[in-house]
């Protein structure tokens, strides 16, 4: 009875994931009818669409991302974390994010190297958009690396903490038209993390914002 529940959710799953993948597919065709057309209306009206479509494809992308996460990825291997972290934070910051790096410490995980850059650069991304900035440390506890991301931001209300993880969550709906953006980021962060054994937590910080905390076993220390 077990084994045939365990198909039967399998088979649940993996049909969902089909589901929501052929949906971001064709949802690209009528979006590229629309963009035609949308070069026959006036420069106001046509900037208001494309505004649109714009949300509507990284909505589409997003939710093919957060499939191909959940259907597993690539084999773990030996990662410096604090290099990965470094390049991460580097490369956000060519793009005019504001991320830095307070402490940092050389530490191994075993993790998927792009896997675990995506899931890095969506909690970054989420702490420079959403917080108003971040401030990451990276540091060792036991057998365990942690990753601490603070922000300056106005944080979330307590009550909405336990679903910042669910796909498609914003704590503001109004953020849908100030921050771009598919509500996937921190899904996609978390599916990827545990994956590879880690915990990732989000919690309001003591003096505002909001403290994002990725925890990984370290190489040669998993169960």
């Amino acid at each position: 009875a077990l084994n045939r529940l365990s198909d039967r959710l399998k088979s649940a799953m993996e049909s969902r994931m089909r589901l929501v993948a052929a949906a971001g597919h064709d949802l690209r065709t009528p979006m590229t009818r629309m963009r035609l057309r949308a070069e026959f209306l006036a420069d106001a009206e046509r900037e208001a669409w494309l505004r649109d479509l714009n949300e509507l494809e990284l909505i589409a992308d997003s939710a093919i991302r957060l499939v191909r996460e959940e259907a597993g990825g690539e084999d773990a291997v030996p990662l410096d974390l604090a290099a990965l972290l470094a390049e991460t934070v580097a490369e956000l910051r060519e793009q005019g994010q504001d991320v830095t790096i307070a402490e940092s410490q050389p530490l191994e995980v075993r993790t998927g190297r792009l896997a675990l850059k995506r899931a890095l650069r969506n909690i970054l991304v989420n702490a420079a958009t959403h917080g108003q900035g971040g401030t990451v440390k990276l540091a060792r506890e036991e057998d365990r690396a942690v990753i601490v991301v603070i922000d300056r931001g106005p944080g979330i209300p307590g009550d909405l903490l336990d679903k910042v993880f669910e796909p498609f969550f914003r704590a503001e709906p109004g953020r849908i038209q100030r921050v771009p953006g598919a509500g996937l980021g921190l899904a996609i962060a978390k599916e990827i993390v545990e994956r590879y054994g880690g915990t990732i937590a989000i919690a309001n910080g003591a003096e505002g914002g909001l403290v994002q905390t990725v925890i990984l076993p370290l190489a040669g220390e998993e169960s």
